[in-house]
């Protein structure tokens, strides 16, 4: 499995994401939109994508909009879901009920007019509620 991030600033990427530390978190550093791109190794069945966001930490770097993409390629993805966040405090679940190969996590606009994103914590689950990113 690799993980991509469109951007990201010092001592904020890929680590900071996926751990468990509340007040460690992905920073972007770039113009919106920002990414999380999942290529996995295999047809992987994805249930569910959950975000912690919290507005109260996070205020205009707080995601407000966010699509989901899905595909077997990058050029044959399709759009999964949209979501949009009314001042998120918590982890937000995102239903994807998909087989794919890719998962691409866009983050259209943030609060506020916000240009750079925070996201705290990354899940995805398949069956069962299994997590796959441990």
């Amino acid at each position: 499995m690799d993980i991509r991030l469109s951007s990201f600033k010092r001592g904020h990427g890929l680590k900071e994401l996926l751990s468990s530390e509340t007040e460690e978190f992905w920073h972007t550093d770039d113009n919106l939109p920002h990414y999380i791109q999942i290529s996995f190794n295999k047809r992987t069945y994805v249930e569910t994508v959950q975000l912690l966001l919290l507005y109260s930490k996070d205020d205009s770097y707080t995601p407000e909009k966010v699509e989901v993409r899905t595909g077997t390629t990058t050029e044959t993805m399709s759009l999964s879901t949209t979501m949009t966040f009314i001042e998120p405090e918590g982890f937000v679940n995102i239903d994807i009920s998909s087989d794919c190969f890719i998962l691409q996590i866009i983050f259209i606009c943030n609060h506020q007019e916000g240009r750079d994103s925070h996201v705290r914590q990354l899940k995805v689950f398949t069956h069962g509620n299994k997590e796959i990113l441990i």
